[in-house]
């Protein structure tokens, strides 16, 4: 007797037999139209409606013609596939398949045991440049401010800190926010890598230099939109933020534009911004859970946490296979199967 697997929300779930299978579908427990199914003798995940033997796919509902902002009739898997750095996986339509923050969780934490050696050694090499930035800066400042930063107060007689002149400030500022650009970048390369199955190594950490300025811009202007959000209230502030967050990541993946990769992003967090939202508040609850076991959990937390964000970005633009690996094997689904 065949065994049957099937995934929910991007979970796979089974073995079963093909009868078990049969009794989900007809309780409702499998969704024929959403749920992904695969035994042995087919080659890749497709949904149970479209497997000879387990249903009929239903029709789909007709448009409405005087609704401009319908969304297309055709199913996500009936689209074009696409050959990009996802390998044969459809783009499917902005919020068609909105992601599960728990399943992204959970695949954060699958990735990240298996790329523990890069994960640790691109962790310690960015601590590493980010403290040595901040030591030169230091010791410049130190030599700007006539080789102290302390002085007697001639009133009080107490020793106070100078504080550094103005231009310093800013340029302290400015450096530091490009160096972090910088090294984000590389980061976020190598987290599209692990996502997509493809190779990734610590020296990718420097290899998105080309893409550094529009970065640089998005991400000031980013800055200012969701900061203006907060005063008005915060909650515009938030929804700013959950929109046109993935805008880093856009840049990174496609190689677009400022304005591009916040519309890119704009649309591709279509019906997905409540769950980013709940994302984001996993991620703080680990975080905490992290400090609370005597602050080295946050070691753990923390790769799972950046894993599991770009799980997100992937689901969005490709569908829930992008949070699975090939039947049978430890290859994510974004890559050729070997």
């Amino acid at each position: 007797m065949s065994e049957w697997y099937y995934a929910k929300a991007g979970q796979q779930m089974g073995p079963v037999p093909l009868s078990k299978l049969k009794e989900l579908l007809e309780s409702g427990g499998i969704d024929p139209q959403k749920d992904l199914v695969w035994t042995s003798s087919m080659k890749d995940w497709l949904p149970a409606a479209q497997v000879e033997g387990l249903g009929k796919p239903t029709a789909a509902p007709v448009a409405d013609p005087s609704n401009p902002y319908a969304a297309p009739q055709t199913g996500w898997n009936e689209r074009a596939e696409l050959s990009t750095a996802a390998g044969e996986l459809a783009e499917i339509v902005p919020g068609s398949q909105p992601f599960d923050a728990a399943a992204c969780i959970k695949r954060g934490w699958e990735l990240t045991k298996r790329n523990v050696a890069t994960i640790v050694l691109t962790g310690l090499v960015y601590v590493g440049i980010m403290m040595g930035v901040g030591m030169v800066i230091g010791v410049i400042g130190v030599l700007v401010m006539g080789g102290s930063q302390f002085q007697i107060d001639p009133e009080t007689r107490q020793l106070t800190q100078e504080v550094a002149p103005a231009w310093f400030q800013i340029l302290n500022q400015l450096i530091t926010q490009l160096v972090t650009t910088f090294l984000s970048l590389g980061a976020t390369r190598i987290a599209l890598n692990i996502v997509s199955g493809r190779e990734a190594t610590v020296g990718m950490l420097f290899g998105e230099g080309s893409k550094l300025l529009k970065a640089f811009g998005a991400s000031i202007l980013f800055g200012l939109m969701v900061a203006i959000g907060f005063l008005l209230l915060i909650v515009p502030g938030v929804y700013l933020a959950l929109r046109f967050g993935q805008y880093m990541t856009a840049i990174v993946d496609k190689d677009l534009g400022v304005i591009d990769s916040f519309k890119y992003s704009s649309s591709i967090t279509t019906n997905n911004r409540v769950n980013l939202f709940v994302l984001v508040l996993f991620g703080f609850l680990l975080t905490i859970a992290g400090l609370l076991a005597c602050i080295v959990g946050v070691f753990v937390v923390l790769p799972i946490i950046w894993l599991a964000a770009v799980v997100a970005y992937r689901w969005m633009q490709y569908g829930n296979k992008a949070a699975m690996d090939h039947p049978g094997t430890a290859i994510p689904m974004l890559a050729p199967r070997a």
